[in-house]
């Protein structure tokens, strides 16, 4: 299995691209379908609203509370209209009728070289094919429209390991595998394949200035920092790919309410939303969990390219299985966002895109011996920027996530990335995803521990960045129209210890890291390539072909008993996708 994926590491010269509301990179065509809302007419204003929860935690030692929620409001107007022309065109095709049909066809393969995920050094190759249906209609009668969107025969079918079963000792490259009725925690970064979810079914009300919706819904913010509703696969220049997307159960409400004094007034636009949780990072309905939360946003958008805005967030939320006062938090988010384009030219230009939060409340989700109600203090941020000339971009990304200096004390510190905001490909959504899923099934393991600790279901981290920073500079070079080459280094540092909380604990409290170390600061240097292709036969099908590789060297945060450090792991994956 090594030689194989060594080989497949060299032979596809790897790189996706992750692109969201949010994205700033240029060049790419999005590999995933845009849903068309109706033709717009003059002055009319189209909506494309959505909002979501996602949530912070932090880490990989400590599970924190789900936190956060967003709003993405992605508003068009025709500015040059007058404030009575919407209406005067509303009302000539009030009953029109229209339908649009958006779908694609996802399958992908990849896999890294064996690496230890515990103590036991055991390596472990995880090498999953994953394939994903996706449906999006769309009816509409007037301003009236109903939107739906499903995923079908979606997730892992074979190479993931099943974390709801044993893993036995005689699976090559795992002698010496303890077996335990479960050695992966639920929260790992390839989902068990599903015959059929559900992602979208809502009602909705559009007019000149603003819209209302009622339904399921998905949303993004930002970058997608925290809400991101994992509804588009990479573009060229970026690397990762969105298995998840937040769901919710939401009322929306969204209007431009100096839309009628024209000008530069219309671009203020203001949304309020109440939601109940159906997934997203900390939150799972169908597991018990509910959360709640409200939300009010406010945004100066002067295109979508070209916008800056903030929401405030009040998120409660509780589990109807535990009565004893555990699994409960109230917490306030302030998230600040935006993107710009400077410099424009014809064949150059800058981009910039931000985001950064704040986290503050209460919680008992991770309570300890020393506190039952622990306080929540979290703030991460990330920015991205692309700058072109001609056929070649340069980028820079980089990003903070606060860490857990203490995971024992009253304080729930370390800040969580949402699972579907990728950075690189290895170290996060491999390395730290199956050894933070690994140490959750050791924690909970009632053979070793009797009682599970408050949190052990959070340890997990399904791929999230977690208690780091990180610098991502790249490089991509658009040879052909149809045909794109990049890459670029990731350096990534710990802003708190790599601790896994059960061999700290068996060790008598002494820091120690997944594989029984003593962990440094500094979590190592990826090597990402990509290269990707695309192909329209016909004007509506886009087919692409995306393949992207890494190899990983640990820091000395992954540091072994023995002094030494983690050896090197590559990781490669191709990925085809037909688009309609």
């Amino acid at each position: 299995m090594t030689k194989r994926m060594l080989g497949l590491l060299a032979a596809v010269l790897a790189g996706g691209a992750y692109a969201q509301s949010a994205q700033i990179a240029d060049g790419g065509i999005p590999v995933a379908p845009v849903v068309a809302n109706p033709e717009a007419k003059p002055g009319e204003l189209v909506r494309e609203l959505e909002v979501d929860a996602g949530a912070p935690d932090g880490d990989a030692g400590t599970p924190n509370a789900p936190v956060a929620v967003a709003v993405d409001a992605a508003f068009e107007a025709d500015a040059g209209a007058s404030a009575a022309e919407p209406a005067k065109k509303e009302e000539e095709g009030a009953w029109n009728l229209s339908a649009a049909l958006a779908g694609s066809v996802r399958a992908s393969y990849q896999g890294a070289t064996a690496f230890p995920l515990d103590a036991t050094l055991a390596p472990y190759t995880i090498a999953p094919l994953l394939t994903r249906v996706r449906v999006t209609p769309e009816i509409h009668l007037g301003g009236f429209g109903l939107i739906a969107e499903a995923d079908a025969a979606t997730g892992a079918i074979v190479g993931a390991p099943d974390v709801t079963a044993d893993l036995p000792e005689e699976v090559p490259g795992n002698e010496g595998w303890p077996t335990t009725k479960s050695n992966l925690a639920r929260r790992v970064p390839y989902p068990p394949i599903s015959a059929l979810e559900l992602r979208k079914l809502y009602l909705e009300y559009k007019w000149a200035s603003g819209a209302f919706r009622v339904g399921q819904q998905t949303s993004n913010w930002g970058l997608g920092l925290l809400a991101n509703d994992g509804g588009r696969d990479p573009e060229a220049g970026d690397f990762g790919q969105q298995q998840f997307g937040n769901l919710t159960y939401r009322a929306l409400l969204a209007a431009r309410p100096l839309f009628n004094k024209g000008g530069a007034w219309r671009a203020f636009e203001t949304a309020f939303a109440a939601d109940l949780i159906v997934r997203d990072n900390f939150g799972e309905f169908a597991k018990g969990d509910r959360a709640f939360q409200g939300i009010i946003a406010l945004r100066f958008a002067k295109d979508p390219e070209n916008w800056f805005g903030m929401y405030a967030v009040y998120r409660n939320q509780s589990n109807i299985h535990v009565t004893d006062g555990g699994k409960k938090t109230q917490a306030f988010v302030f998230d600040f966002a935006g993107k710009w384009e400077f410099l424009t030219r014809h064949q150059s230009g800058l981009k910039i895109g931000w985001e950064i939060v704040g986290i503050g409340g209460t919680t008992t989700q991770a309570r300890n011996e020393n506190a039952s109600v622990l306080g929540v203090r979290q703030l991460g941020f990330a920015w991205k920027t692309a700058y072109r000339v001609r056929r070649t971009t340069l980028y820079l990304d980089g990003g903070f996530a606060s860490g857990d200096q203490n995971p024992s004390d009253d304080k729930v510190e370390n800040f969580r990335f949402d699972r579907d905001y990728k950075v690189g490909l290895i170290l996060f959504d491999q390395v730290l995803s199956y050894q933070t899923a690994r140490s959750g099934a050791r924690a909970s393991d009632p053979n070793v521990v009797g009682v599970p600790p408050e949190g052990t279901d959070l340890l997990g981290n399904a791929g999230s960045l977690s208690g780091a920073w990180y610098l991502y500079p790249r490089v991509k070079v658009a040879v052909f129209d149809w045909f794109d080459l990049y890459g670029g280094p990731l350096f990534a540092f710990g802003t708190a210890k790599l601790t896994d909380p059960y061999n700290s604990r068996i060790s008598g409290g002494t820091s120690l890291n997944f594989l029984g170390g003593t962990p440094g600061g500094y979590l190592g240097t990826e090597i990402d390539l990509g290269a990707q292709v695309r192909f329209h036969p016909i004007k509506e099908l886009t087919i692409s072909v995306t393949g992207e590789g890494g190899l990983f060297l640990a820091g000395d945060a992954f540091r072994l008993p023995d002094g030494q450090v983690m050896a090197p792991i590559g990781f490669g994956r191709l990925r085809l996708t037909v688009a309609l």
